[in-house]
């Protein structure tokens, strides 16, 4: 199917090195796309679904793609951009479409040839643009090349993740890169099975380990999380489940015993990467309670450090950004000279993540370098904030930031989203920070909220949270 696609595409004329996009949830075209296109030299670039038309809008011109291969069911997002994206050319639909200038996906494979395409790829050419999350700005577009995709793939293999014989759930968004890199194609290089589901729902989910005998899921905390509050490890027969990889954030401890309480025999793994630089750490199972909140030791294959300004190494629980070079990074940003060279300096690729590294070189992330707090002097990490109040038994969600404060510049605000039916005061937040935490990281306000405002991969959006405290306060950006 993936030489029927890429045959297909050649077809239409497009060659070595140009753009085809794709807009779809979970499904198997993506992966004949992900291998299709890769075979011809052409590169992916996978669309967030949740996107609205003028985001989609910037991604495609930025990335000049000819040819947009989409889901029936988002026509009508497709038919704006027809006027808005003048380089796309081509317009395939993944099932019924109403749309005139369309034409189906399997009339457009069928009669293609399943010989292997005859083009001369090689390891730096690019293999897909990776759009990020655009959290303080327009996505950039991460350049990823034939050679990060194998490197990735062997630092899963090695990491004890992947096993032969094994059934791979994708429990999260195949657009995301670290969806690509844990499971699709470490998976597929050892004959593995990916089940894929468009719905990422716990019912969905827990349908699919149970019905498809699912050995290995990656997901996200919050999708556990929901998980356990359905009742699904109770509700549904999960026996066959060995592994879980999660990433995006740590899990909660106590939703960690939960799911070992049921499911004894699982090995969790915890994943940390970027866009740009693909998975950079992992946590294996024998480490999850002895470096609980730890992102892990660095892969095989990657070279990491956490550097002061200077880049120089940071002591062992001090703070620093992590740095880091090797084959899993990308080529750079796509049409971002200055981005690229702010970014790469001195031979190593900047993350703009803060972490501290231990004397066994397990990284601990506090939070992202433009979100810092600087408050009486003092450097403060959002992110080591938010890891304590996770842990508390009636919060489901927080995000930490900076606000405006006369006598010390800024101080700590906590914004908490509690469980249902549950009630905390603002004094007895504080409190549990200070029994957990050095006195002037806690919060000096807490505001409750029922939801938070978030980007389209899912992102706590933290300007908006922000806006109502540095209305008509001069601040850093």
């Amino acid at each position: 199917e993936s030489n029927r696609l890429a045959n297909a595409i050649l077809s239409l004329g497009i060659k070595k090195g140009e753009k085809v996009a794709l807009l779809a949830k979970n499904c198997k075209e993506f992966v004949f796309m992900y291998l299709g296109l890769s075979k011809i030299g052409a590169a992916m670039v996978p669309l967030n679904y949740r996107c609205v038309a003028r985001e989609l809008e910037y991604m495609l011109n930025d990335c000049g793609a000819n040819v947009l291969v989409f889901e029936a069911e988002y026509a009508q997002t497709v038919a704006q951009l027809r006027e808005l994206v003048p380089n796309l050319l081509k317009f395939i639909s993944i099932g019924e479409c109403d749309l005139p200038f369309a034409t189906p996906y399997n009339a457009f494979t069928s009669q293609s040839s399943t010989t292997e395409p005859n083009v001369n790829v090689l390891e730096d050419d690019e293999c897909a643009i990776l759009y990020t999350s655009g959290t303080t700005g327009k996505p950039k577009g991460a350049v990823i090349t034939h050679r990060t995709r194998v490197a990735c793939t062997v630092s899963m293999l090695m990491d004890g993740s992947v096993e032969e014989g094994g059934i791979s759930l994708q429990a999260s968004p195949l657009f995301h890169a670290g969806a690509q890199n844990i499971s699709l194609l470490p998976y597929l290089s050892v004959g593995g099975t990916i089940a894929l589901i468009p719905l990422l729902s716990p019912e969905q989910i827990s349908i699919a380990i149970e019905t498809e005998k699912v050995t290995h899921i990656v997901t996200v905390p919050t999708i556990l999380h929901n998980m356990l509050e359905e009742g699904s490890f109770d509700k549904f027969d999960f026996s066959s489940l060995r592994k879980i990889y999660y990433g995006g954030s740590a899990i909660s401890l106590m939703d960690l015993e939960r799911i070992l309480k049921r499911l004894p025999r699982v090995e969790f793994f915890q994943g940390y990467g970027q866009t740009e630089s693909a998975q950079l750490t992992v946590l294996r199972p024998e480490y999850h309670r002895t470096k609980f909140g730890r992102t892990g030791r660095p892969h095989l294959l990657v070279d990491l450090r956490v550097v002061d300004e200077n880049d120089r190494d940071v002591l062992p629980g001090n703070a620093g950004e992590v740095i880091t070079k090797g084959p899993h990074l990308m080529k750079g940003y796509l049409n971002r000279p200055e981005a690229n060279e702010e970014a790469f300096r001195n031979g190593w690729f900047h993350t703009g993540d803060i972490a501290q590294i231990d004397e066994d070189r397990f990284i601990t992330i506090a939070g992202r370098k433009t979100e810092m707090i600087i408050s009486g002097g003092e450097n403060i990490y959002p992110r080591e904030i938010e890891i304590v109040l996770n842990t508390h038994p009636k919060i489901r969600e927080v995000a930490v930031f900076g606000i405006p404060d006369e006598k010390w510049g800024e101080s700590v605000c906590a914004a908490v989203i509690l469980k249902e039916g549950e009630s905390l005061t603002e004094e007895e937040v504080i409190k549990y920070c200070k029994e957990n935490l050095a006195s002037y990281k806690k919060p000096r306000k807490v505001v409750f909220r029922n939801s938070f405002p978030k980007n389209p991969v899912g992102k706590v959006q933290k300007e908006e949270l922000k806006k109502e405290f540095w209305k008509g306060v001069a601040r850093k950006v």
